[in-house]
């Protein structure tokens, strides 16, 4: 019996979403995410010298939102009216009309290269009286 699970196998749908630079957007995109089950990964970026000195108020920051590329189209429509917030660019979000990669691109062109019109082997029977 095999297992079902296989270490050589990765698999990573994890990209930067976007990036947030103030609490109050970092929160109120959370709750968004919570209530619409938008599973997240929050990654910090460290302040330069430069920012730490100065930034009086302390309600700056800088981190970056990662999710699933499944959730991205949904969690874009989430995202709509908050401010602080830079998108990042993941290419293509479409799911039905990403950009496929080349080998799958040559395998599709390949397809549709079959409406050529082959000619048809003819086929002549040899008659058994010439063995004789």
């Amino acid at each position: 019996m095999s297992s079902i699970i296989q270490n050589s196998q990765v698999f990573n749908n994890e990209i930067s979403f976007c990036r947030v630079y103030s609490i109050e957007s970092k929160k109120l995109l959370e709750e968004r995410f919570l209530a619409h089950r938008i599973s997240y990964f929050i990654e910090w970026q460290d302040k330069s010298f430069f920012q730490k000195l100065f930034d009086r108020s302390g309600n700056k920051i800088v981190c970056t939102f990662r999710i699933n590329r499944s959730d991205a189209p949904k969690a874009r429509e989430l995202c709509q009216g908050i401010e602080g917030i830079k998108f990042k660019d993941n290419g293509d979000l479409d799911l039905e009309n990403r950009i496929r990669r080349r080998s799958e691109a040559v395998k599709e062109k390949e397809d549709t290269s079959s409406d050529m019109d082959v000619p048809k082997i003819k086929v002549e029977e040899i008659s058994g009286s010439d063995s004789e």
